[in-house]
C-alpha cells in the first residue's frame, strides 16, 4: 500500500472515531506499528492530526465539545475496561460523584445495585443509576447543555456545597502531566473544579489517548488527583513524575 493511501485511510478512521490507537491502525492497514507511528509523525507535521500516547487524535477533538452520541462510540474497549476497574472500587454506604462523561456513565452501568448515594451532572448517567433501586441518585440541576446532555452553571456548582463526597469519578478532554486535566468549555471546567474541591478523593478516568493533550480550560492541578485509572501504561518518565506528585496509577 502506498504511503498516500495509508494516510488517507488513517485520516478516514480518525474522522470516524475521533481517536486512533497505533496497534489498531496497524492491524487495520496490515502494516507494522512502526510504520503507523511514522505516518502519524508526518501527518502531525502537516497539521492534520495530533499525536497522543499510544496513537493519535483529530486535531480539533481535544479543543471542542463533542456530543454525547459521538463520544459514546470512541474508545469503547478502553472505556469498558476503565469503567469495570472503577466500579469494583465502589462499596455500599459511600457517596460518590460522576461527571457527565461517557466513561463515568460506563462505571454507572457496571456498578452493582448497592445501597449508596450517587451524584451526577449527566442526564444519561442519572437514567442508568435510576434503574438500580438501592442507589439514591441525585441529579445536579443547572443549565442543560443539549450536546453533552449535562447540567452546568451556578445552580449545579452551588448544589455541591452542601454534599459530602467520598470519591469523584471524572474524565477529561486532555491530561497534561504538568498542568493537569482540561475540558473544552469553561462551564464544564468550572463545574469539575468545584467537584474536585468538594471530594475527599478524586479518581481520574482517562484512556491513553488523552495523555499529553491540552484542551481549553484546566480544572485541577495534577497533585489534586489521587488515582488515575487508564488502559495503557504511560512511559517510565511519566510514571515517575506521577509518583512524585502522589498520584496512584492503575492500569486496567
Amino acid at each position: 500500500m502506498l504511503a498516500i493511501e495509508r494516510h488517507r485511510r488513517l485520516l478516514d478512521l480518525l474522522q470516524h472515531s475521533g481517536s486512533l490507537r497505533t496497534a489498531e491502525a496497524a492491524r487495520s492497514l496490515g502494516v507494522t506499528e512502526e510504520t503507523v507511528r511514522r505516518d502519524f509523525e508526518k501527518l502531525e507535521v502537516e497539521g492534520v492530526l495530533l499525536r497522543s500516547h499510544g496513537g493519535a487524535v483529530k486535531l480539533e477533538s481535544s479543543r471542542q465539545e463533542v456530543s454525547a452520541e459521538e463520544r459514546a462510540h470512541q474508545n469503547i474497549r478502553a472505556k469498558h475496561a476503565i469503567g469495570l476497574a472503577a466500579s469494583k472500587r465502589i462499596v455500599a454506604g459511600q457517596t460518590i460523584l460522576f461527571d457527565a462523561s461517557t466513561t463515568a456513565k460506563k462505571v454507572a452501568e457496571l456498578l452493582p445495585d448497592l445501597p449508596l448515594t450517587a451524584i451526577t451532572s449527566g442526564l444519561q448517567t442519572a437514567l442508568v443509576l435510576a434503574q438500580k433501586p438501592s442507589i439514591q441518585t441525585i441529579l445536579l440541576g443547572g443549565n442543560l447543555r443539549a450536546s453533552s446532555l449535562s447540567c452546568t452553571g451556578w445552580s449545579a456548582e452551588q448544589a455541591l456545597d452542601g454534599i459530602r463526597i467520598d470519591t469523584a469519578y471524572l474524565s477529561c478532554r486532555g491530561f497534561d502531566i504538568n498542568r493537569g486535566p482540561s475540558e473544552a468549555t469553561e462551564e464544564q471546567a468550572r463545574l469539575k473544579n468545584r467537584m474536585v474541591q468538594r471530594a475527599t478523593e478524586v479518581c481520574l478516568l482517562a484512556d491513553a489517548s488523552k495523555v499529553g493533550l491540552c484542551s481549553n480550560f484546566f480544572f485541577a492541578q495534577p497533585a489534586e488527583i489521587d488515582l488515575w485509572i487508564t488502559d495503557l501504561a504511560p512511559d517510565e518518565t511519566i510514571q515517575s513524575h506521577l509518583k512524585g506528585l502522589g498520584i496512584h496509577l492503575q492500569i486496567t
